[in-house]
């Protein structure tokens, strides 16, 4: 980890002091972490993997990066996700019994909340440090070890190859590729510190599945041995050995996503088939897949367009696109981790698109439309109907 930051920092430095960029690339990562509400405390260090990530947008063609255009691009993603939300205001969050809680270097941790579906996975815990440690003004907390698994060995979350590995050891888990990667929820994690206060603080995780969905466990288990945190004048890293058990509510282990069929698209370009739509608790996945056009044409356009709008060059503009229920409500894309939307686009001309729309089940109806807007300021409609 510390040999990846030095190298996004000198990544980061040089395009501060340098506008030309020094070669043509052609594909680029989204990896953005975003604030959930306007009380929890943003993680600093998360900021500089979003101008990485502007960065990388800018740098897919050669030419000359603008200080504003990657302002405009930083404000623009810096929204809300409100899936979680809903969800929550409609009861679909569990308190955890006070009495679980578990205490290592004089630092005792509790889950207090619990947010489950197919995708996500919050969970709210407080932490109490011991006397003499004041984290009132952190501004970067991590959890560099932290790993969550459940009854079954499955591994829903593990921050590193390490922590795997030692888990496959300790419970005589072959640490074989296919058969981790059978075992292991493919998962992005946010982490952000809110209510902190002399040597108290509340932590959330947020947890987000891609492809492969949660398992629908009975237990989970939220292990870790290093607290890292960070202000402007402190720095604190603590070690031990915590271990969190959660019994998981009824009403998560019974969850059901509801599927979405095609009913018909403006493009014919889009290949039915390959659409996927999916509505659960806190959000709704989609997936789709087309033939955009031929590679190098679309690249120099977006090349062109990029000069004078970053924002404007995306081949399917993600600010502009929403899903829209029966009742003319309209959800935009969740964005709330790395997993969450984007597309890939191929050299033989077909584009992959994937987004997590903040329509959730207390929103949808029996009829939904998906509206994405492209770079020529077209809208591709899908309408799509419930099983």
């Amino acid at each position: 980890m510390k040999n990846n930051d030095k190298f996004e920092e000198k990544i980061y430095d040089y395009f501060k002091e340098n506008n030309e960029i020094p070669q043509k690339i052609t594909q680029s990562i989204y990896e953005t972490n975003l604030k959930k509400n306007k009380h929890k405390i943003f993680n600093f260090y998360n900021i500089r993997k979003v101008a990485i990530a502007a960065i990388s947008i800018v740098t897919i063609s050669s030419g000359v990066v603008f200080a504003k255009d990657i302002a405009q691009f930083v404000k623009s993603i810096f929204k809300d996700s409100s899936g979680v939300d809903t969800a929550t205001q409609n009861g679909y969050i569990e308190t955890i019994p006070e009495t679980i809680h578990s205490n290592s270097s004089n630092t005792k941790t509790k889950i207090q909340e619990i947010i489950m579906d197919d995708y996500t996975l919050d969970l709210t815990m407080f932490i109490e440090f011991e006397d003499n440690i004041d984290i009132t003004g952190i501004e970067s907390f991590k959890i560099p070890d932290l790993i969550v698994t459940d009854e079954n060995n499955n591994i829903l979350y593990s921050a590193n190859n390490e922590s795997t590995k030692q888990f496959c050891e300790s419970n005589g888990i072959s640490y074989q590729y296919d058969n981790v990667k059978n075992i292991t929820t493919d998962t992005s994690a946010s982490i952000f510190i809110w209510n902190a206060d002399k040597n108290y603080a509340t932590i959330h995780c947020n947890l987000s599945a891609s492809d492969n969905k949660f398992p629908k466990s009975t237990t989970l288990y939220i292990a870790f041995n290093t607290i890292e945190m960070k202000g402007i004048d402190k720095e604190y890293t603590i070690t031990g050995n915590w271990n969190n058990t959660v019994t998981v509510p009824e009403k998560f282990i019974n969850r059901n996503s509801i599927i979405y069929k095609v009913v018909d698209c403006n493009n014919e370009n889009v290949y039915l088939d390959s659409i996927k739509a999916e509505v659960y608790e806190t959000g709704m996945n989609f997936q789709m897949s087309m033939y955009w056009g031929d590679y190098e044409t679309e690249h120099k356009k977006m090349e062109e367009i990029r000069k004078k709008n970053v924002l404007a060059s995306q081949l399917i503009n993600q600010e502009l696109s929403y899903v829209e229920n029966e009742n003319g409500e309209r959800f935009s894309p969740a964005q709330s981790s790395s997993s969450d939307g984007g597309y890939s686009f191929n050299t033989d001309g077909k584009l992959h698109k994937w987004e997590t729309f903040n329509l959730t089940k207390f929103d949808m109806t029996d009829k939904l439309k998906v509206v994405l807007t492209t770079i020529d300021n077209e809208q591709i409609i899908i309408n799509l109907e419930k099983q």
